[in-house]
């Protein structure tokens, strides 16, 4: 008997939250239920309080109004922190020319890492991007070819141990463990895979609270990504300090954006917008140009901010989020569950791996830099 699937997206000023229920014989699953709880507090340090997201988790569970036996969780989010890197990668199979084997594609994963991973950071995301090989070039799955050795780009998103122990410790506060931890951008991109099912090359721009992440896709798989250290909430924020407003205030005339009546508004956006300028333009770099760009995120309702973005990028601009949340509230409430809609696609899509766990890699570095710390200091 299949079990219901809980989907959480903690993000910087709420937690989204969906049930849903697999579909026996086909992939999919029936949306039971969802909810959408804002923080009790809007502050940049969301995460040094584990216990209070971990408050707004078990809240924002018990809205969804499903009442069941739920131990385990999919989870999706993003931080100010994150650090996306194009890695290249080769391994030697051997002398003569043999088929590449799920080990050598492991092999060539786990040095890649070690390219990108530094002693206090976790990989979120390593997309494989294509691979090259004996009488092969650019394809994505070598599987079966043969080759002496194997070379391969990889997309890999890092993020901050700490970031991670923080959102562990938050749901495990929650009563819940954490099945899979995943990057929210590529959720939403199964969450609007219609879109890419008609267009090749997709910008997505996720505008979250604290941080907005640029994703390049290409037939479905996340290319590149820059994550830039603004949201909407920054903004509202930088709007009560420089007009010494209370932080409600501040929201309501942040979501006026480039149209507000206040030309200290409208300049002080424009200004924090050129740093997301300039992360679409090296992230566009030397790339064919998109199909479109898919603005989302509750920060992408600020007035005027994708008709910024189709005029930044010269590429038609829409305001997207997935059918599935159509009918569920008003528009920024469809927009924030969209993530989690997506997630359950994926889990439905894919079985999600095992229960997260410490790495092999992840041990030794500790283990390293205890070492490291008994030998310098004691």
């Amino acid at each position: 008997m299949l079990r219901p699937l809980v989907a959480l997206d903690i993000g910087s000023t709420k937690v989204a939250c969906a049930v849903g229920l697999p579909h026996e014989q086909t992939p999919g699953f029936e949306l039971l239920g969802s909810s959408l709880i804002t923080y009790p507090l809007l502050a940049e340090s969301w995460l040094s309080d584990p216990l209070m997201v971990g408050r707004t988790i078990e809240q924002a569970l018990e809205a969804t109004a499903i009442t069941g036996d739920f131990h385990r969780a999919l989870v999706i989010m993003s931080h100010p922190l994150l650090a996306s890197e194009q890695i290249r990668a080769s391994v030697r199979i051997g002398d003569e020319p043999i088929a590449v084997r799920q080990q050598d594609l492991d092999r060539l994963t786990a040095r890649a890492l070690d390219q990108a991973l530094s002693i206090d950071r976790e990989p979120l995301v390593i997309e494989r991007l294509h691979c090259s090989g004996n009488g092969f070039d650019a394809v994505r799955d070598p599987l079966g070819r043969p080759a002496t050795r194997l070379m391969g780009s990889f997309h890999i998103v890092t993020m901050p141990m700490a970031a991670r122990r923080a959102i562990v410790q938050a749901v495990e506060s929650a009563g819940l463990e954490v099945m899979q931890l995943g990057f929210s951008l590529s959720a939403i991109a199964a969450a609007l895979a219609s879109e890419f099912s008609q267009r090749q090359r997709l910008l997505l721009v996720d505008i979250g609270g604290l941080n907005t992440d640029a994703g390049l896709f290409v037939d479905g798989q996340l290319w590149n990504a820059k994550t830039v250290r603004w949201g909407g909430l920054s903004f509202a924020l930088e709007i009560a300090s420089t007009l010494s407003t209370t932080v409600e205030q501040a929201v309501t005339m942040s979501l006026q954006g480039l149209t507000s009546r206040k030309p200290e508004v409208r300049q002080l956006l424009e200004r924090e917008l050129i740093p997301l300028q300039k992360a679409i333009e090296q992230l566009l770099k030397g790339e064919p140009l998109p199909d479109a760009v898919l603005a989302t995120g509750r920060g992408a309702l600020i007035d005027g901010l994708v008709e910024w973005l189709e005029r930044t990028t010269t590429i038609k601009a829409e305001l997207a989020r997935t059918p599935r949340a159509q009918g569920i509230g008003d528009m920024a409430r469809q927009i924030a569950l969209t993530p989690v809609a997506g997630l359950l696609d994926l889990a439905t899509r894919t079985p999600p791996r095992g229960p997260l766990t410490l790495s092999a890699r992840f041990v030794d570095r500790l283990v390293n830099r205890t070492r490291l710390v008994l030998t310098e200091y004691f």
